[in-house]
Order: structure tokens, then C-alpha cells, then sequence
């Protein structure tokens, strides 16, 4: 059994929540794993650094995310995704699920249980390192397209992408806002989001999405809406069911009153919470 498949056991899971829902000692050095990443194509987003102390700091803004389930207009799962200077707060509406800090400044992704009044964390360079050595063990070419690990991401449009593999397709349509950096900033939240679903499984294997990703990351565009479309096979027969999932995404300027208070609750709780470690955090 190889590395991704004791990672993401065959079983179908929502595709779309990588961004909330993506600490192991991998001895993989930082050159290594940027040229694993270079090779692959996912390297150019997550390798560039937050801000200096020398540059002025932007105002925070959000992107808020909607996830639906087929055709129900009602969404399964909403997520408020704050930037804040370097720092990038996810918060699901959900009340079960975890927040999740993106500190870039302190290189470390945190994750905030509410419930059990918990925390735990991990080093970026871990995750970077996890999924370079994805990249390195798994060259079997049947796993590598399973897990669309070469996937190739092609344009349709000015603004629509999309990348398939295996039994898996994305389509996106995007949008490019006036500012290029939130572009950048948004696509590098993705990325170290899908990083994250590497070490903590909650979707398909994130290899495309991370090319995907990249791709409309360089061409300063955002998602505006995304469509996923997953075929598994069920049972004995192997008989064939289609996943139709979709979320859209909105920029906005402004914080709200109550995301204000999430980002102030979030960082006390990263202090006062108990901190536990990775390994133990989801028993």
C-alpha cells in the first residue's frame, strides 16, 4: 500500500471542502521539495512569502464560499475566508467543524476545535514536504492518474478552466478582480489548503486542484463558481453513481461585525485553548 493510499481510502468524499476541511517528520529537505514542486507544476503559488515589515498593510477582506450538493439550492456548507495581513482565517458556518489559521507570518497552520476547546498545529515546511514525497513514491503511472497527480489543467475560455483525471473533472469559471494581489492571495490560500488535505484527508486527492490552482493563479484570476463532477462505483457490482457538487465564491471588501469578532475570538483561542499533538488531534 502506498503512501496516498493509506492517506485517501476509495470512498467518496466532498471535493470542494479542501479549503477548511487542506504534523508528520517527513525527512525531506526544503530544495527537494521545491523542485519535486517545480516539476509538478504547483511550486509558484505556496513558495511566495507574506508580507515584508516594510510593506503597508492592506486592509482585510473575505471571500465567501457557498457549497451545494447537486442541483439543491440550499447550501451544504458555507465558509467565511478572512486575509488578513499574512494570515488567513477559514470559518465554516458549521458549528462541529474546526477553525483553521493559515499564520504564514509564523509559518504554521493552526486548527481551533471549539467544541473540546482544543488546538493543534503544523509546520508549513511539513506540508510541504508531505506532499513532496507524494510526488516522490507514488510513480506508479495507473496510481499517479488515479490520484491525479499528472493531471493537465486547459483553458476553454478567457475566464473558464478546467482539468480532469481518472474519474474526477473540475470545471471553473472565474472571474479577475481589479487588484491582482487578491488573486495571488487567493490562490495561495488554496494552495496551502489543499496542502493541508494531504496530512488531513477531507476530499479527493488535491494534486489537480492544486495545478488548477496555479494556473488561474498566474493569469490573476478567482473562482467565481466551480463545478465538481465524481463517478464512483458502488458495491459488488461496481455499479457506476455520479457526485455533483458546486460552490460559488464572492470577494468582499468590508469585514461584518460578527467575522470581526471570529478573527478576535480565533486569536485568543490559539492562546488560551490546550494544545495538543497532530497525531492526537482527531481522536
Amino acid at each position: 500500500m502506498n503512501l496516498l493510499q493509506r492517506i485517501f481510502p476509495t470512498r467518496a468524499l466532498f471535493a470542494l471542502t479542501a479549503a477548511c476541511v487542506c504534523a508528520l517528520g517527513i525527512s525531506a529537505s526544503d530544495g527537494i521539495a521545491q523542485d519535486m514542486f517545480a516539476r509538478s507544476g504547483i511550486a509558484q503559488v505556496a513558495n511566495q512569502g507574506p508580507e515584508t515589515a516594510s510593506t503597508p498593510k492592506p486592509r482585510p477582506w473575505m471571500a465567501v464560499s457557498h457549497i451545494f450538493q447537486g442541483d439543491d439550492p440550499t447550501p451544504a456548507e458555507t465558509h467565511h475566508v478572512v486575509f488578513a495581513n499574512g494570515i488567513y482565517y477559514d470559518f465554516p458556518a458549521d458549528d462541529q467543524q474546526p477553525w483553521t489559521i493559515f499564520d504564514l507570518n509564523a509559518s504554521r497552520v493552526i486548527l481551533l476545535d471549539r467544541q473540546r476547546q482544543l488546538r493543534t498545529s503544523v509546520p508549513t515546511d511539513d506540508l510541504v514536504q508531505l506532499a513532496a514525497r507524494a510526488e516522490a513514491e507514488i510513480t506508479n503511472p495507473v496510481d499517479r492518474q488515479r490520484y491525479g497527480m499528472d493531471a493537465v489543467p486547459t483553458r476553454s475560455g478567457e475566464l473558464q478552466f478546467d482539468v480532469a483525471y481518472a474519474d474526477t473533472r473540475y470545471r471553473v469559471i472565474g472571474t479577475r478582480p481589479d487588484a491582482p494581489k487578491l488573486a495571488a492571495e487567493y490562490g495561495r490560500f488554496v494552495d496551502w489548503a489543499c496542502r493541508l488535505n494531504v496530512a488531513r484527508p477531507r476530499g479527493v486527492p488535491p494534486f489537480a486542484r492544486m495545478k488548477l490552482n496555479a494556473v488561474m493563479t498566474r493569469q490573476n484570476v478567482l473562482p467565481k463558481e466551480t463545478a465538481v463532477t465524481l463517478t464512483r462505483h458502488i458495491g459488488a457490482e461496481r455499479t457506476p453513481a455520479q457526485i455533483r457538487l458546486r460552490s460559488t465564491t464572492v470577494i468582499q471588501d468590508d469585514l461584518t461585525a460578527s467575522i470581526n469578532k471570529q478573527v478576535k475570538d480565533a486569536q485568543s483561542m490559539r492562546v488560551i485553548f490546550q494544545e495538543i499533538p497532530w497525531d492526537q488531534y482527531e481522536h
